[in-house]
């Protein structure tokens, strides 16, 4: 049997939220409050992916109900976590750094000087993702897209939960089933990645999207210390 894992009881379609990421223009992701008013930060209608997963993982460690709207209070919370998801500054610093490399590794005079994307998804985050998967916890993820110095790409990454994984008899393709907020009630959504010569680029294919990821890693969870209240 090729090597396989899943986390126990764990379902996009009843532990991700059964609507999609997608919010209304305008919509702020947080309101800071100032001597002057209210002032609002950030546009949710670029994606509350992060806010979405690490709130899925939230409920799920505290055994609790998804809700079936993102009623305001249920919005706000997706808020809170995407700021915690993003982990600031090193996990934005993370996803830009990772823009900027090459997806193969570079080498000089055949010694490597530089890890390409797919060395450190392949050789660095599969292995953490795979020790959380079999210890009985989802993984979320952060989704490396662009190739880009540009700042303002760091908004077209992604973030997914991966609660299971299938290794083909080699060991040598990896798939991921992985709940993505943009894809709701979807059971049979994976990532797919060769493990094989991790020093060339590897793209990860995305079983709706297609190859369109450069590579992932494992984001910093932490569980928040009380249940959610909605």
């Amino acid at each position: 049997m090729p090597p396989r894992s899943s986390v126990p009881t764990f379902a996009a379609t009843t532990h991700g939220f059964p609507f999609p990421n997608c919010y209304p223009p305008g919509s702020p992701v947080i309101s800071v409050p100032t001597p002057f008013g209210q002032v609002k930060v950030g546009d949710a209608s670029g994606g509350l992916c992060g806010g979405m997963v690490f709130a899925a993982l939230d409920l799920f460690l505290f055994g609790l109900p998804r809700p079936t709207t993102p009623h305001p209070p249920v919005y706000q919370y997706f808020c809170r976590r995407l700021l915690d998801s993003w982990n600031l500054p090193f996990g934005v610093m993370k996803y830009y750094d990772w823009q900027c490399r090459p997806g193969a590794s570079r080498t000089l005079a055949g010694v490597r000087i530089r890890d390409g994307v797919s060395r450190l998804t392949i050789e660095e985050e599969w292995p953490k993702v795979r020790a959380a998967i079999d210890a009985g916890t989802p993984a979320p993820l952060g989704l490396v897209k662009p190739n880009s110095f540009s700042p303002r790409t760091l908004g077209q990454n992604h973030q997914v939960l991966a609660y299971g994984y299938e290794l083909d008899g080699a060991g040598q393709e990896l798939t991921l089933l992985v709940y993505d907020p943009n894809y709701p009630n979807d059971d049979h959504l994976t990532l797919r990645v060769s493990l094989a010569d991790p020093d060339r680029e590897r793209q990860v294919v995305h079983s709706v999207e297609g190859p369109s990821v450069r590579g992932f890693f494992l984001t910093e969870y932490r569980c928040p210390p009380d249940a959610p209240v909605f």
